[in-house]
């Protein structure tokens, strides 16, 4: 499946979403009075962190399916294949099994939550900072005019949760 410019403009304003809120949670996700003061909150903290991470990871990772988009489909765009080459988005040993453990104990019930023990957060964590710095390369290699799009709606979802990130 390819997207035309206007679906990867769409793309990269549903993007923001989840590039927001994995930053809000992983900033929540460090602040550990949560955890003391309201576990089940930080429960579902850690839940949404994960969600948004697995999108993210797949977003950069991992090969598309059906409608999936990918950051493949943006070198298409003039000028992103350059500044964002593929071979600083080849997926780190071990993120294919993080996504599918995270697909099996979010989005599934599956026999895995119960036959195999969680994992800690420092499994998922490990990849934080390099997925961090893929969606850093990922903003400086869009146009400017998509650059903008998902500026804004990042400092929309900023203003609209007063949360300065």
């Amino acid at each position: 499946m390819s997207f035309d410019r206007a679906e990867l403009e769409r793309a990269t304003y549903h993007l923001a979403f989840d590039i927001y809120h994995f930053r809000f949670y992983t900033r929540l996700h460090k602040e550990y009075h949560l955890a003391v003061s309201d576990p089940a909150i930080y429960q579902a903290v850690l839940y949404s962190l994960l969600l948004h991470f697995r999108l993210l990871l797949d977003f950069f990772y991992k090969q598309p399916v059906h409608d999936d988009c990918w950051v493949g489909h943006f070198r298409v765009l003039p000028g992103f294949t350059a500044a964002f080459p593929p071979a600083i988005h080849i997926p780190p040993v071990g993120a294919r099994e993080v996504s599918v453990n995270l697909n099996k104990r979010l989005a599934h019930m599956t026999a895995t939550r119960w036959r195999e023990r969680q994992p800690d957060m420092d499994y998922y964590t490990n990849y934080f900072a390099d997925l961090e710095s893929l969606i850093v390369a990922f903003r400086a290699a869009l146009p400017g005019d998509m650059r903008q799009i998902l500026d804004r709606r990042l400092s929309d979802l900023d203003a609209q949760y007063k949360r300065g990130l």
